[in-house]
């Protein structure tokens, strides 16, 4: 770099310019420029002011007018003069791919480490005022993707529960990409979006009900979109480096901000770039799926239904569950209707005199003692598929007839067996934490 010394020392000692320079001013420029590759600025003599200025980010010190340390972030020139080179000659590296995910914040540097736009390439766009696109894209004709308000009925921060009610959802689960896969709940889609929902954010240990608090951590549209400030479905590089001026480069091509206004939810755009223009728009609520989150497949659980479970079913008689081998009882709370309680490996239940649910009375069936209800502390899942965990809509989904109120546990007749009901039970979150089939027992409530 001899004959560019030279050239700043000449620049540096121009009356033009009315600097001191220290004594060791051109060999911090040197070095400067060496660790800002990324910046290759090409200048004519005319452009001197231009070339000094963006050379001397956090490098140059001249006494009196600057002493910028390495860590301090620069501003931009004066007078933009300079010439730069494009993405892909500023790298060296072949045309970005669209990357994984994020996981977390940024972990690009700063802007200011990364090229900036010239004069001649900014179209505009920025001004949000309906202009064309570098490539003829009439951005402000966009649908707006506003992260204040819903997009297709989903927003950030939407918890699982309410994302749930939203018409035409789908809802996969995940297992997360991550140390904690618990963190990643799984995907969504409707018409026109789709996303992550996640805990959000950096987190120091799971909530002790994580079901509620899982929220929508990443909305994607499915269609070309604007963001409110006016960055579009093919617009530019520069419209978004002019757009966003504290952007961060977290991959080749790949940039994010942090959105400001939204009532303390830490989110950012998410742009991606190909050949210069951007081709995706997420709205990154801090999702902890992780790069590559995989649908969880479904065990094969034993099914617990009107046929009862294993050698248990509803309706036997005391007598008959007496004879398998390895039954527990306890009449402990023998009462009136009751006789007590059964325990066989996992399974347990209640053995009663059984009520006639079959004609939506009290009345009771017979006087025998028989097994009135089954439930159990093994994974276990009903003909439909409902299981511990499932969600309120799935419930829902699968028992349209499901009976609700606060002084009772949720229950929906069986299907096909106006003898029997299924009973639930929620958490906080709205996913079942327990169920029973009840066959008419007169235990308790």
């Amino acid at each position: 770099m001899n004959d560019f010394d030279d050239d700043l020392r000449r620049l540096l000692g121009d009356d033009r310019l009315a600097l001191t320079p220290r004594a060791d001013a051109v060999g911090r420029i040197v070095k400067g420029a060496r660790r800002r590759r990324t910046v290759r600025v090409v200048a004519s003599a005319a452009g001197s002011v231009g070339l000094v200025a963006a050379v001397a980010v956090g490098s140059m010190a001249v006494t009196g007018q600057f002493s910028a340390g390495p860590d301090l972030e620069p501003q931009p020139a004066g007078t933009p003069t300079t010439l730069l080179p494009g993405p892909d000659e500023r790298t060296g590296d072949p045309a970005p791919t669209t990357p994984a995910l994020p996981t977390s914040g940024p972990t690009g540097g700063a802007a200011a480490d990364l090229t900036e736009p010239s004069p001649g390439e900014s179209t505009g766009t920025a001004d949000h005022g309906g202009e064309q696109s570098g490539d003829g894209v009439d951005v402000g004709t966009l649908p707006l993707f506003d992260p204040a308000a819903p997009f297709d009925g989903v927003e950030v921060r939407m918890t699982l529960a309410e994302l749930e009610q939203v018409p035409g959802v789908e809802i996969t689960r995940l297992r997360g990409d991550s140390a904690f896969p618990e963190f990643c709940y799984g995907e969504f889609r409707t018409a026109r979006a789709h996303g992550y929902i996640s805990l959000r954010g950096a987190i120091g240990g799971p909530p002790d009900d994580l079901m509620a608090a899982y929220e929508v951590a990443w909305l994607e549209p499915d269609i070309d979109v604007r963001t409110p400030e006016g960055v579009g479905i093919g617009s530019t590089l520069a419209d978004v480096w002019q757009t966003y001026p504290e952007y961060s480069e977290i991959a080749p091509g790949v940039y994010t901000s942090y959105i400001d206004g939204l009532d303390g939810i830490a989110s950012m755009w998410h742009l991606e770039t190909t050949d210069g223009y951007v081709t995706r728009i997420a709205h990154d609520g801090l999702h902890n799926c992780g790069d590559n989150p995989q649908p969880i497949e479904e065990p094969d659980l034993p099914v617990l239904g009107p046929d009862g479970l294993g050698a248990i079913r509803i309706g036997m008689t005391l007598a008959e569950l007496q004879a398998i081998d390895g039954v527990q009882i306890d009449t402990e709370h023998q009462e009136g209707t009751c006789y007590g309680s059964y325990a066989y490996g996992d399974t347990t239940g209640w053995i009663s005199v059984r009520q006639d649910f079959a004609s939506g009375g009290d009345a009771v069936v017979d006087e025998e003692w028989r097994v009135t209800t089954i439930s159990s502390a093994a994974d276990v899942q009903t003909p439909e598929g409902i299981r511990v965990g499932s969600s309120h809509a799935e419930v829902v989904a699968a028992y349209p007839g499901l009976v609700e109120g606060d002084s009772f546990d949720s229950y929906v007749a069986v299907p096909g067996e106006l003898g029997m009901r299924w009973v639930f039970n929620f958490g906080d979150g709205g996913a079942v934490t327990n169920f029973r089939l009840d066959g008419g027992q007169i235990c308790f409530g």
